[in-house]
C-alpha cells in the first residue's frame, strides 16, 4: 500500500465518513422494495414512477451518500485541506440528504406533488452545506494535483445537477411551464457524466495505485483527462441551446466524450494487468467489472441513435452505468477503504500491538460472495428491459446486496469498537 504524499495527520474522526457508509446500503434495500411494489416490469420504460423513485434512491441515497462520505476523508488526506467543522458539516449533510431522498422517492412513487415540493429545499440544504464546505476546503488547499482538479470539476457538475434537479422538482410540484425533456437530460448528464464519472476518475488516480499496487496513471492523462471530459460535457449541454448547430458537431462532441471514458477505463484495466501483487482479490474484480461496464455504456450510448428502439438502449446504458460502473467501483473502494480506516485510526491512536490485520476486519469470503451476487445482478440487468423475470432477479439481488454490504460494513465497525475498547481497557 502506497501512503506517500498523503496528509494522514489531517484525517477526520473515523465516525465522519463511516456514518455515510453505514446508512447507504439501506437505500439499496429501499430501491429493491420500490421496484417490487411496481408489480410489473419497471425497466420496460424510462419514466415509470417506480423506476424514477428507485433510480433516485440509488443515485442520491447510495451513490452520492458514499461519495460525500468519501470526500470527507479524501479532501483532508489527499488534498491536504480539512473541511470546516467536519462533524457539523457531516450531520447537516447526512440528515437532510436522508430526509430529502425519502420524500423525493415517496413523491415519485405515490405521485404526490406535495412530497416533491417538500423534498427540493431539504435536498438543497444538504448539498448547499456540503458544496460550500468543500469549495472552501479546495480554495485554501496548498496542494496542486490532478485529483484536486477532478474533485473541483465534479463538485461544479454536482452544483449544476442539484440546481436543475431542484428546478425540475419545483416545476413538477407547481405545474410550471418548463422544457422538462431538455432540463431532465441536462440534469442526468451533469449528475452521471459530470459528478459521478469525474469524481471516480479523480479518486482512481489515487486509489488504484495505492490499494491495487499498480503503476501510476500517465502524467499527461491525469493532467488532461478530467478537464477534457468536463469541457466536452459542457459543450454537449450547450449545443441544443443553439437551434442552427450542425448535427455533425453534436455527433463529434458526444462521441469524443465517450472516447475519453473508453480511454480511462482501458488505461485502468491495462494498469491492473501490471500490478505487482498477483494474488486474486475480490476488490480488484469489482474494479474490473466497473471498467468493463463503462466500456459497455460507451458502446451503447454511441449506438443508441442508430438502434431500432433507442429508448430501450438508453435504459440499458443507464442500468449498466449505475449498477455496472458506479456501484461496482463503489463496492470495490468500500471493501478497501473501510478496513484501511479501521486499521489506520486504531494505529494512529498509539497502539502498536493488538490491532487486527486489514484482512481480518471484513472477512474476504463475504467480499467474494458479494462479487458473485453483483455479477448475477449485472447479468439479469442486461435482460431486464425485455424479460420480466430478469427484472425480478435484479430486484432480489439489489435487496440481498444491500443486506450483505450493510452486514459487512457493520462487521468492520464492530471490529473497530471492540478493538478500541480492548486497547483502552489494556491501557488502563
Amino acid at each position: 500500500m502506497k501512503l506517500i504524499g498523503l496528509s494522514t495527520e489531517q484525517a477526520p474522526h473515523i465516525s465522519v465518513p463511516l456514518r455515510f457508509f453505514a446508512v447507504a446500503p439501506l437505500f439499496l434495500v429501499l430501491a429493491a422494495l420500490i421496484l417490487a411494489l411496481d408489480g410489473g416490469n419497471p425497466f420496460a420504460h424510462s419514466h415509470t414512477p417506480a423506476l424514477l423513485a428507485a433510480t433516485h434512491a440509488i443515485t442520491l441515497g447510495f451513490v452520492t451518500m458514499i461519495m460525500l462520505g468519501s470526500l470527507q476523508q479524501i479532501l483532508p488526506v489527499v488534498i491536504g485541506s480539512s473541511l470546516p467543522a467536519p462533524r457539523l458539516v457531516a450531520w447537516f449533510t447526512l440528515l437532510p440528504l436522508i430526509a430529502g431522498t425519502l420524500l423525493l422517492c415517496g413523491g415519485f412513487m405515490l405521485r404526490k406533488p406535495e412530497l416533491l415540493d417538500a423534498a427540493w429545499p431539504i435536498l438543497g440544504l444538504a448539498f448547499a452545506v456540503f458544496i460550500g464546505a468543500a469549495l472552501l476546503s479546495l480554495a485554501r488547499a496548498a496542494t496542486q494535483n490532478s485529483s484536486k482538479t477532478a474533485i473541483l470539476l465534479a463538485i461544479l457538475a454536482l452544483s449544476g445537477a442539484v440546481t436543475l434537479g431542484m428546478l425540475l422538482l419545483r416545476g413538477y410540484a407547481a405545474g410550471l411551464s418548463l422544457d422538462y425533456p431538455m432540463l431532465a437530460a441536462a440534469h442526468v448528464s451533469l449528475a452521471l457524466g459530470g459528478w459521478v464519472l469525474l469524481l471516480i476518475v479523480g479518486v482512481s488516480y489515487q486509489v488504484v495505485p495505492m490499494f491495487q499496487l499498480t503503476p501510476n496513471y500517465p502524467k499527461w492523462l491525469t493532467v488532461s483527462l478530467t478537464p477534457a471530459i468536463f469541457a466536452l460535457l459542457l459543450l454537449n449541454l450547450a449545443l441544443p441551446l443553439f437551434g442552427s448547430t450542425p448535427r455533425w458537431l453534436a455527433f463529434v462532441a458526444e462521441n469524443l466524450f465517450w472516447l475519453c471514458a473508453i480511454y480511462f477505463s482501458a488505461t485502468t484495466l491495462l494498469l491492473q494487468k501490471q500490478r505487482r501483487r498477483r494474488i486474486p482479490d475480490a476488490t480488484l474484480i469489482f474494479y474490473r467489472l466497473g471498467m468493463s461496464s463503462l466500456l459497455g455504456v460507451a458502446a451503447l450510448a454511441m449506438a443508441a441513435p442508430y438502434a431500432a428502439n433507442p429508448e430501450l438502449v438508453r435504459i440499458l446504458a443507464g442500468l449498466l452505468f449505475l449498477l455496472g460502473f458506479a456501484m461496482s467501483l463503489i463496492f470495490g473502494m468500500l471493501y478497501k477503504i473501510v478496513p484501511f480506516l479501521v486499521w489506520f485510526h486504531l494505529f494512529r491512536g498509539g497502539a502498536k500491538t493488538g490491532i487486527p490485520n486489514m484482512k481480518e476486519i471484513i472477512p474476504e469470503p463475504w467480499m467474494w460472495r458479494h462479487v458473485w451476487l453483483h455479477g448475477c445482478t449485472l447479468s439479469a440487468a442486461l435482460l431486464a428491459p425485455w424479460w420480466t423475470i430478469a427484472a425480478w432477479i435484479v430486484m432480489l439481488c439489489l435487496l440481498l446486496q444491500g443486506l450483505l454490504l450493510g452486514y459487512a460494513l457493520f462487521t468492520g465497525i464492530a471490529v473497530y469498537r471492540r478493538t478500541l475498547k480492548h486497547l483502552e481497557t489494556a491501557a488502563s
